[in-house]
C-alpha cells in the first residue's frame, strides 16, 4: 500500500466527497509537497496518451501465492488504488513532474505500467472512470480485449455482457536504481461491484465541466 501524507489526521478526512472538495484537497496536498524543477513537464495541449514520452520503465508485478491460479488472461478490469504522493513519486522515478489539476496523463502511464507488469505490454489498458475516496484515488480501466469483445456482441445484436474478473492494483514506493512494484489481488466484492456501475467519463451528462484530466465519478 502506498502511504497517506504525514501529519495527516481524522481532521484532514471530511466526510464531504463533492468534486470541490476533492480538488480542495488535492490543491492542499500539492501546496505541501515540493517541486523538483529538475523533472521535466507533461507536454501541452496533446491528447493525456501523449503528454509523458518516457519509456515504460522495468516492473515486477507480484501477488499473493493463493492467487497464483488467478486467470490473467480473464481479467476484464483493473481498479489501481494510489494516494497523491504515490502518483508523484512514480512521475517523479520516470523524470516527470505531476500535474495535480491535470491527472488524467499520469493515469494514463500507471495503466502502461500495469500492462507492462501483468500482462507483458500485451493488452492495453483503457480509462474507465475514476473515485476519489478521501486522499486516495481508485482509478477503474477496461482491457483492450473486454471492449473489443462488449463491442463485438453489440454489432452482433446480443445484449447483455460477460462476467466482470476486477483485479485490485498497488505500487509500492519507487527506490532509486531498482525496478519498481506493483501487487494486485482479485477485487474486493464493493470494488467490482462499483466497476460494474461504472460509465465511462465522456457518457457523463456534464462531463464537460469536469476538471482536467478525466476526472470523473461512478454514477
Amino acid at each position: 500500500m502506498d502511504d497517506i501524507p504525514a501529519g495527516a489526521g481524522a481532521a484532514d478526512f471530511p466526510d464531504d466527497d463533492s468534486p470541490e472538495a476533492q480538488i480542495a484537497r488535492l490543491r492542499t496536498d500539492a501546496e505541501r509537497l515540493p517541486v523538483d524543477r529538475s523533472l521535466l513537464p507533461m507536454a501541452e495541449a496533446v491528447p493525456d496518451d501523449a503528454a509523458i514520452s518516457a519509456p515504460v520503465p522495468e516492473i515486477r508485478a507480484t501477488t499473493e501465492e493463493r492467487f497464483n491460479d488467478f486467470v490473467i488472461d480473464g481479467i476484464t478490469h483493473v481498479v489501481i488504488s494510489v494516494t497523491l504522493p504515490r502518483q508523484i513519486d512514480i512521475l517523479a522515478y520516470v523524470g516527470y513532474q505531476y500535474d495535480w489539476n491535470r491527472p488524467g496523463p499520469c493515469w494514463y502511464f500507471l495503466g502502461k505500467l500495469v500492462a507492462k507488469g501483468i500482462w507483458d505490454g500485451q493488452t492495453e489498458l483503457q480509462e474507465l472512470n475514476y473515485v476519489a475516496v478521501r486522499r486516495r484515488d481508485f482509478i477503474a480501466y477496461t482491457t483492450s480485449k473486454w471492449k473489443a469483445a462488449v463491442e463485438a456482441e453489440k454489432a452482433a445484436g446480443r445484449a447483455g455482457r460477460s462476467p466482470l474478473s476486477v483485479i485490485e492494483v498497488n505500487f509500492k514506493k519507487p527506490q532509486p536504481g531498482q525496478p519498481l512494484e506493483m501487487t494486485w489481488a482479485p477485487a474486493r466484492a464493493v470494488i467490482a461491484s462499483q466497476v460494474g456501475q461504472m460509465k465511462h467519463f465522456s457518457d457523463r451528462s456534464d462531463a464537460a465541466d469536469l476538471p482536467k484530466g478525466n476526472k470523473a465519478h461512478a454514477q
